[in-house]
């Protein structure tokens, strides 16, 4: 089971490829409509290490933007949000008490997410066009 992601997250980095990454190691792919953020889809597994043996370089920074920071409403966490090294990437994730990583969904064509915030069981995220995604940290996939 690949800690992969965990590693990538130290460094600051994500997989420059539309994903949710687990701190257990599993991986699925995602779909977005683009900027618009009207929907989102998770869909098939992924293998992260696989990915990254076929192409290292396929990786692109994870920057925390400075309103992109929320306590979890039961204090067992954070999200965060922020951007990478282009102009139309994203990304959003799941932090533990000690801000160490539990998930983490990148996005190749988001647009930089700005602003994060919770409501009972849901995180939004949104972008700098003032769309928003929300999760509900509930499912399976975000719990």
């Amino acid at each position: 089971m690949s800690k992969g992601i965990i590693d990538l997250w130290l460094a600051n980095k994500r997989p420059a490829v539309d994903g949710l990454f687990r701190a257990d190691g599993s991986a699925w792919a995602v779909e977005v409509d683009g900027p618009e953020l009207s929907w989102f889809d998770v869909g098939e597994p992924l293998d992260l290490d696989e990915l990254l043996a076929k192409d290292p370089e396929r990786l692109t920074w994870a920057d925390v933007h400075p309103q992109g920071l929320a306590e979890l409403s039961d204090g067992s966490g954070y999200v965060c949000c922020g951007d990478g090294s282009l102009g139309s990437e994203g990304f959003f994730a799941r932090l533990d008490q000690d801000k160490n990583l539990a998930w983490l969904v990148s996005l190749l064509d988001s647009n930089p997410f700005e602003g994060a915030g919770v409501h009972g069981s849901l995180a939004t995220f949104t972008n700098n066009l003032g769309n928003s995604l929300s999760i509900d940290l509930t499912n399976p996939y975000f719990a």
